[in-house]
């Protein structure tokens, strides 16, 4: 007789017994919750999916063993706070939604065009918007949440000036410098604003500019020998 049979068919009851045993309701519960709130967080900073949100040649890394990545394209950086905080109502076509959601594609408010200032559309960013407004002609009804506590200064001026110049629209981009000292105007606000509370602002412009860069030395021209 094989001294091993027996031990064999132990082993295989031992299994088989393990096999037949319900798993523990905690496990169960653990394993869905894991699933759970990691499908959150996929959906969240997933970029909506679009290979085209990361690009690794327009961003660098700053600091050591990692850092905030820093995109040396605002429009690269703009787009990427864009499919992740506003493309779910404004869509990624900028087209926003029917009735619902006011387009960014051709707005009078992203453009600056009328009454419609730069420091407008940065105190919506920063506050949220709610109540009717009128958007191409179209009435609205609806609420923006307010971004200021979550988003940076630059995230806000290179979100802007994405959506200022894409989908068609062509305007000047909006400063860091420049959403940072609106932010400071409003640092005591804690309400969403409403389009006859804007409206009643004063427009006012995005007037920084790049420094210019220093004119080159005229060459002299060599003398012949």
């Amino acid at each position: 007789m094989n001294p091993h049979h027996h031990e064999d068919h132990d082993i295989v009851s031992m299994h088989a017994g393990t096999a037949r045993e319900p798993a523990s309701t905690a496990l169960v519960v653990f394993i869905m919750g894991t699933m759970f709130f990691s499908g959150l967080f996929l959906f969240s900073n997933s970029g909506g999916f679009q290979s085209s949100v990361y690009n690794a040649d327009a961003v660098s890394w700053s600091g050591e063993g990692g850092g905030d990545a820093k995109s040396a394209d605002p429009m690269v950086l703009g787009k990427s706070v864009f499919m992740r905080n506003c493309s779910l109502c404004h869509q990624a076509s900028g087209l926003g939604a029917a009735g619902q959601f006011p387009p960014l594609a051709g707005s009078e408010w992203v453009l600056a065009e009328d009454w419609h200032g730069d420091n407008h559309i940065v105190r919506i960013v920063l506050n949220g918007l709610h109540g009717p407004v009128t958007v191409k002609g179209q009435p609205f009804d609806s609420a923006m949440a307010a971004w200021g506590t979550v988003l940076k200064d630059e995230q806000i001026a290179a979100v802007l000036t994405y959506i200022r110049n894409e989908w068609g629209n062509k305007a000047p981009p909006i400063s860091t410098e420049f959403v940072a000292r609106i932010r400071e105007e409003n640092k005591d606000r804690r309400d969403a604003w409403t389009q006859a509370e804007l409206k009643a602002i004063p427009r006012e412009m995005d007037e920084a500019k790049p420094a210019a860069e220093p004119e080159a030395a005229p060459k002299q021209e060599e003398k012949p020998q």
